[in-house]
């Protein structure tokens, strides 16, 4: 269970704690409570409905209010409406002292989906220009921003480097199925089907199931690889 889920899962039995009290203002929590709850069952326009009344009604702390801002944007990003998921995390990103360098990725991967791979690559490149990363500034640095670092510089047609990302990437975490299928990716547009299939391959006989998209599926097919 990643950081996030965890957060989500302790404000979530802490909002309900106190939207059960019979202070109005205290009750008004009880739509951050729910929308926490949304988020965890992926009901996302619920999600929008019960932040938006919670960002209204009730009065939180920085804490929190970054934290509501942030399902927000996750929300308005699985409806894809980017310009909205954008505006949304970037405000809870400007409510802490210090963002966490994960957050400076999800926004990154927040403007490749809205077709803004040069902003995407600017973000994580200020990680990597300033030792950021995901633990920590000196933590050092390990699959996902060598993922969101290829799968930027992909969007942006430079695929020699974006296979580069991904090998690096490949050496902190090796059974990371998607880094394979995004470097494969790489690799055919640079012409090295081999490469590519052996890739492709290597993910097919590892990635999760569940997760595929047609688009995946047709890929795999192209390369007449066919799952396990």
């Amino acid at each position: 269970m990643n950081t996030r889920w965890l957060a989500l899962i302790a404000c979530s039995a802490f909002l309900a704690g106190c939207a059960g009290m019979q202070n109005p203002q205290k009750a008004n929590l009880a739509h951050c409570a729910n929308q926490l709850k949304a988020s965890k069952a992926e009901n996302y326009p619920l999600v929008l409905q019960e932040g938006d009344l919670c960002l209204q009604k009730a009065t939180l702390p920085a804490s929190l209010h970054s934290l509501i801002y942030a399902v927000q944007a996750d929300a308005y990003l699985n409806l894809k409406r980017f310009p909205e998921a954008l505006a949304a995390k970037e405000k809870s990103m400007q409510l802490v002292v210090k963002p966490e360098p994960r957050a400076y990725l999800d926004l990154s991967a927040m403007y490749r989906a809205a077709g803004n791979p040069k902003k995407a690559l600017e973000l994580v490149q200020y990680n990597l220009d300033n030792g950021m990363g995901e633990a920590g500034k000196g933590a050092g640095f390990n699959m996902p921003t060598y993922y969101h670092l290829g799968l930027a510089l992909t969007d942006l047609g430079q695929y020699r480097e974006a296979a580069e990302a991904f090998s690096t990437g490949l050496q902190r975490q090796p059974d990371y199925a998607w880094a394979y299928y995004a470097r494969g990716i790489a690799y055919d547009h640079l012409g090295n089907r081999e490469d590519a299939k052996a890739d492709f391959m290597k993910f097919s006989q590892i990635v999760d199931k569940k997760y595929l998209e047609q688009e995946n599926k047709a890929k795999l097919a192209e390369y007449r690889i066919s799952m396990p």
